[in-house]
């Protein structure tokens, strides 16, 4: 449930449009379903082996690849796209001693290998993406970041953002900050609370909504129990409407610590919502344009930098009208149909070969 649901979602339609048939193989129970509305052309299998929020298990790990490899056999699929490294290992061995083509779809930026415990085994993991045979990323400028020998398998396709009416957006009583994502720590949501807390102080006609779920959701909800900010501070369940949360915001905040192509940061664009973020976050940086479509600031401390963006965009505030239609404008190349088409020109050309 997340940004990647969506945006597999997406793409499997795209591919279902253009001909193609789509089955999406993943780690839940047989019988489980998408979060969000999905084509019902799409044909789903659930491998229903181990916990898929838990590490897997050795014996797990060779059930789940036996399960897959005996899927392609029957399926006879002519190239199989894993996204991320994980489903990439369980499903690399079947689909090679199967012949089929494997696409490996990053969907974080590649800071994700020096930012998180994987570092450790950085070049373990770029080693064997030398078996796939194409790599997606999805800005270009991530190609750099990869080892030069796995650049030329590299192919750059964005997401695909869907079209919103959005509204001119004036000053509101009070000034509403969004977040919409995951709560995890990679969104630096805990540090959101604490740095609004201390904001809230200085300027009291503000408020922070917050669209989510996650592992970080019960320490979120003590920190604004314990911190009696309720009144301040609103937690709302993910959902499937976020053109709605995002007509009852002045702009939103993505404080991540990285990112592939943030969805909902290209969504509030979409719809004329200025976004505040961090220069030093891949995808964030790559779509907001500070000071024309959002705010970019330096990020030097966890919570005090987020005190500095969150003030820095409520002295402009005057300015929100401006920024939103400058977001529009921003991400206008995104929701054409050019994406799918990308995907399925790549899918094409490794089948012929």
């Amino acid at each position: 449930m997340g940004g990647m649901e969506r945006q597999l979602l997406s793409i499997a339609s795209g591919l279902l449009d253009r001909g193609h048939n789509v089955t999406i193989i993943s780690l839940d129970e047989s019988a489980a379903r998408p979060f969000f509305e999905s084509d019902p052309r799409i044909e789903f299998v659930g491998l229903s082996i181990g916990d898929s929020t838990i590490k897997a298990t050795f014996t797990e790990r060779y059930q789940r690849q036996k399960k897959v490899f005996n899927i392609f056999k029957h399926l006879k699929p002519d190239v199989a796209i894993t996204f991320m490294t994980g489903s990439f290992w369980f499903s690399i061995l079947p689909a090679k001693v199967l012949g089929i083509p494997v696409v490996l779809a990053e969907r974080n930026g590649p800071s994700i290998y020096t930012r998180t415990k994987v570092r450790r085994m950085k070049q373990i993991i770029f080693t064997t993406m030398v078996l796939a045979s194409a790599i997606t990323v999805q800005f270009e400028s991530y190609r750099r970041s990869y080892p030069f020998y796995l650049r030329n398998r590299i192919v750059t396709i964005p997401n695909k953002i869907p079209n919103f009416v959005g509204k001119n957006r004036k000053e509101t009583r009070p000034f509403v900050f969004l977040f919409a994502g995951r709560l995890s720590n990679q969104k630096q949501i805990n540090e959101l609370v604490i740095a609004f807390i201390e904001f809230n102080k200085r300027y009291s006609n503000t408020l922070l909504k917050i669209y989510g779920e996650g592992e970080q959701k019960v320490n979120i909800e003590a920190l604004i129990k314990n911190s009696s900010t309720e009144n301040i501070i609103q937690l709302h369940p993910a959902t499937k409407n976020i053109e709605e949360a995002f007509s009852g915001a002045n702009v939103l905040i993505a404080p991540s610590l990285w990112e592939g192509f943030p969805n909902s940061v290209a969504e509030a664009l979409a719809a004329g919502l200025p976004v505040g973020g961090f220069n030093d976050c891949e995808g964030v940086k790559d779509l907001v344009m500070s000071g024309s479509s959002g705010w970019l600031v330096h990020r030097s401390d966890p919570i005090a930098s987020q005190v500095e963006l969150l003030e820095t965009i409520y002295l402009a505030r005057d300015d929100i009208e401006r920024y939103g239609k400058a977001a529009r404008q921003s991400v206008l190349k995104y929701q054409g149909e050019e994406p799918n088409e990308c995907w399925s020109q790549l899918l094409e050309s490794l089948a012929r070969n």
